[in-house]
């Protein structure tokens, strides 16, 4: 009878940890993805912020000014699109699509990669545009 009665308590006392548990870990991953969500759609803001402010010092100097940089691409963007004087980062959190966007003084011509990364991009003006491009 006695071990069965351990073997009871022991059992209730697992239930009720795991009870306190489960919630606990459950909160904590949706404070960790609401974390990831927030950090991709800063970083993208600060990527756009650059492009758009190196677009208008570059057109600001004219052909041929160029200007390289270092960007990073956040994880989680699943397009990039230049137009006429916008320059949209689309990226995909828990909530659905977000749009990071800036305007540029002119209009801007070029292709990002949509993966996540580093990368060099060169951007230069041209008669009335800006190109921005990835060097290697």
């Amino acid at each position: 009878m006695a071990k069965s009665q351990v073997a009871t308590e022991y059992l209730i006392i697992v239930v009720v940890g795991l009870l306190i548990l489960i919630p606990i870990i459950i909160y904590l991953n949706d404070v960790y993805i609401s974390y990831k969500d927030e950090s991709k759609v800063s970083s993208a803001k600060l990527t756009v912020n650059k492009l758009a402010s190196l677009a208008n010092w570059v057109y600001s100097q004219g052909e041929p000014a160029r200007a390289t940089s270092l960007i990073y691409i956040p994880e989680g963007v699943v397009s990039i699109d230049f137009s006429e004087k916008m320059i949209n980062f689309r990226i995909k959190t828990k909530s659905g699509f977000v749009d990071v966007s800036e305007n540029a003084p002119t209009s801007i011509d070029g292709s990002l990669p949509i993966h996540s990364g580093y990368y060099n991009v060169l951007i230069s003006a041209t008669n009335d545009t800006v190109k921005i491009i990835v060097v290697e």
